[in-house]
């Protein structure tokens, strides 16, 4: 049985990375951080389709909108611009003064 254990032991040791290489950590790092990038682009290029359709169904009741009031102009403006932040993918906390203007609305609603 201890042979046994000592060629498993030996089979399963012959693959594993050194101890301390940093060359396999940045690489494991990297196939995650690869996998991640994937999962963003197709949530992203799945949410655009789906505005993309949603527009195209829409465009005529949006012209037709707009041409109402022009002020509507900056609504649909705002609303773009708030589509393409989202899409951009960049974290709201990454933005300067954003943990700022998050802590005095909190201190704003819960005080």
């Amino acid at each position: 049985m201890s042979d046994l254990d000592s060629r498993l032991t030996a089979a399963l040791e012959a693959d594993a990375a050194p101890a301390h290489d940093p060359m396999f950590r940045v690489e494991v790092l990297m196939r995650l951080e690869r996998a991640r990038f994937r999962r963003r682009i197709v949530l992203t290029m799945a949410v655009a389709f789906v505005a993309a359709a949603i527009a195209a169904m829409n465009v005529e009741s949006v012209r037709g909108w707009m041409t109402a009031d022009i002020r509507n102009v900056f609504f649909i403006a705002l609303g773009a611009m708030a589509g393409l932040f989202a899409l951009s993918g960049v974290p709201i906390e990454a933005l300067p003064g954003s943990r700022a203007l998050v802590s005095a609305f909190a201190r704003w609603f819960y005080l």
